[in-house]
């Protein structure tokens, strides 16, 4: 009996015979999600360019508004200058708009209208064409330039 193998020792070198499979290398997901979210990347790329566009279509209004808060006010052409720099902007956006073509009371109107703005104007003829020139009118005007650059949208630009 003493030869025997010890049941301990046969029982050893059976589970020694048993093999566990591999664990997996990679995390795979579900063939589900890829359906999820397609349709959120998607909407996130489309997202992106609707923001990316918007930013391209005001470049010309933060270049604009950058350009009038570079008028100095104490220049003899200040009052010129801003109304050339609102024209310009408005021949950027709309390419041969009426307004353009019309006197500076007539485009002032233009911008009171297509603005929405209720602002108490100063006589843009008397600031254009007045050798002395006042400082709050010509602060006025370029405080309602301002505010036109910052408050219009495009689709009332047809007004």
């Amino acid at each position: 009996m003493a030869n025997e193998p010890n049941i301990t020792d046969t029982l050893k070198t059976a589970l020694a015979d048993i093999q566990q499979p591999a664990l997996p290398d990679e995390f795979y997901l579900a063939p589900g999600w890829l359906f999820i979210a397609l349709p959120i990347l998607l909407t996130l790329a489309w997202l992106a360019r609707k923001w990316y566009r918007r930013y391209q279509n005001d470049s010309a209004r933060r270049i604009a508004l950058q350009a009038l808060s570079q008028i100095q006010l104490e220049q003899p052409e200040a009052a010129n200058a801003i109304l050339q720099l609102l024209k310009q902007y408005l021949q950027t956006k709309r390419p041969g708009h009426p307004a353009l073509a019309e006197k500076s009371a007539a485009f002032v109107a233009f911008l009171q209208r297509s603005g929405n703005l209720s602002e108490q104007l100063p006589d843009l003829d008397l600031l254009l064409y007045s050798p002395t020139k006042d400082a709050t009118q010509l602060k006025s005007w370029q405080q309602f330039a301002t505010l036109w650059l910052q408050q219009h949208q495009e689709r009332r630009l047809d007004v």
